[in-house]
């Protein structure tokens, strides 16, 4: 496994900021996204049970992973869906890199990912579906930032309302809250 330059840049040191009116709420490089599994470039070690709780309660487990922050996501292309959320209901411009770009970050290898949220939700998708129709991995919604207790820190957004292969899809696949993916190999019917 090799530590890729992007990798490097995930050096960045917790910087916590306050919130002043005049700018709002400032951002912080603290990394919450963590994909491991079939991948080809890591940054980090196994699950800390002590500082880790959450993934340890999760079940999630790796010997090495690669780990991923706010700047880093915000240093990829963005892109733009606009689309109902949840389906039939209002409508919400979602941001973020595309899905695809965060995984070639981490030089992921199987068919499959698997997909889990911070409330345990967990989603397999074909990995071919998600190069097949852009899927967006947002991190704002109508402009603001995805918080924790809502839909962030991040999201799986589907093109539904442009993609005629898409109309009337279902929630499932939509994930939010996202915390960890794992890239497995499985079986093809």
């Amino acid at each position: 496994m090799r530590l890729g330059l992007a990798a490097l840049a995930l050096a960045t040191p917790l910087v916590l900021t306050g919130c002043d009116q005049a700018s709002g709420p400032q951002r912080y490089a603290a990394d919450f996204l963590v994909i491991h599994g079939e991948t080809g470039t890591v940054n980090r070690g196994p699950i800390d049970p002590v500082y880790e709780p959450l993934l340890d309660r999760l079940g999630i487990e790796f010997e090495v992973a690669f780990q991923l922050n706010t700047p880093v996501l915000e240093a990829l292309p963005q892109y733009e869906i606009r689309a109902d959320f949840p389906e039939g209901g209002d409508f919400h411009t979602f941001s973020g890199p595309r899905l695809s770009d965060v995984l070639a970050l981490a030089d992921i290898r199987g068919n499959t990912l698997r997909i889990t949220a911070i409330d345990g939700y967990q989603r397999d998708v074909d990995l071919e579906r998600i190069r097949q129709f852009n899927v967006v991995l947002a991190v704002e919604m109508d402009g603001r930032a995805l918080p924790l207790g809502g839909f962030g820190p991040a999201m799986l957004v589907w093109p539904r309302q442009t993609d005629e292969a898409l109309f009337g899809m279902p929630d499932d696949d939509w994930v939010w809250g996202v915390l960890a993916m794992e890239a497995l190999e499985t079986p093809q019917n």
